[in-house]
């Protein structure tokens, strides 16, 4: 599947060490597809931590806790997939 049409969306809250885990899982996957990952509001220094990935996401800072279907309504607002796949940030 070509990398234009497959978006995936992560939602992560305080709990940047399983987001890592989880991008680096689809990194290494080979995974042709644009990450986006909504950061929200996090307390616990994951939007610094997320940011340090650079390139390989698109990050999404939002100013409050969405919880993770309105986290999920955001990250679809800046992905540019034609298939999205929503994925919580525990996934291997």
């Amino acid at each position: 599947m070509n990398g234009a049409r497959l978006g995936i969306v992560l939602v992560n809250w305080n709990r940047w060490a399983d987001t890592v885990e989880c991008l680096e899982s689809l990194l290494r996957s080979g995974t042709a597809a644009r990450i986006v990952v909504v950061d929200n509001a996090s307390r616990d220094g994951s939007a610094e931590r997320l940011r340090a990935l650079g390139s390989a996401i698109t990050l999404v800072e939002s100013s409050g806790n969405l919880g993770f279907a309105g986290g999920c309504n955001l990250g679809v607002t800046h992905s540019t997939g034609e298939i999205i796949a929503f994925l919580n940030n525990d996934a291997r």
